[in-house]
């Protein structure tokens, strides 16, 4: 489910019909729009309505790509100013931060159950979250280019936040992976030695 449906269906079952068109404005709202505190409010009633631990993980990463989108719109703005478009870098980096705690804490979590289904997902939910820090550093970069005066503290911090976190989750990913084939490796095993019992079995009957 996208991002902006999940909103409309939970605008629609708070408000009914006539809050779709206030449900797609709000999700088109950047930092420096009236609406965009009901965007985030609205973000918020779905992370309530979203139960199952992927998806909570998709809709973290889908909040983040909105982020980062919305930076990119307000940069074509000539109306926005540098100290909104500093609070929207911070509110890309503290999102990025929930996506990736959120991330750690459901695969985590799916791998102790060992669901190599649920691992799967969340393999390429990672895979989806590391191709998006390459595209939130451009961004950043268009920023600096374009507001020489922003604080760099804010964005060295970034970059060194995004080297952590691709250097882990690669590592991550190897681990799966591995893990992956194993449990795979085991149950061929199992599967081979059930059939050499059943045929050892038959063996003897015949005798």
């Amino acid at each position: 489910m996208s991002k902006l449906l999940g909103i409309v269906l939970s605008v629609v079952l708070i408000a009914g019909v006539g809050g779709y068109f206030l449900a797609t404005k709000a999700n088109a709202a950047t930092p420096a729009d009236p609406l965009f505190s009901l965007d985030t409010t609205f973000e918020n009633v779905q992370r309530l309505l979203t139960l199952d631990d992927v998806a909570q993980v998709n809709l973290e990463q889908a909040i983040l790509e909105e982020r980062q989108e919305e930076i990119e719109t307000m940069l074509q703005n000539e109306e926005c100013t540098q100290e909104q478009i500093q609070e929207a870098m911070k509110l890309m980096t503290q999102q990025r931060t929930r996506a990736y705690e959120r991330l750690g804490e459901v695969a985590q979590k799916q791998e102790e159950k060992g669901n190599v289904k649920a691992a799967e997902a969340i393999s390429e939910a990672q895979s989806r979250y590391l191709e998006h820090l390459d595209t939130q550093l451009d961004t950043a970069q268009k920023a600096e280019a374009k507001f020489t005066g922003l604080d760099s503290a804010t964005t060295d911090g970034m970059r060194q936040e995004i080297e952590v976190e691709k250097n882990a989750l690669k590592n991550a990913g190897v681990d799966t992976q591995n893990q992956q084939q194993n449990q795979e490796q085991n149950t061929d095993n199992s599967n081979s030695d059930n059939g050499n019992g059943s045929s050892n079995g038959s063996t003897k009957g015949n005798n």
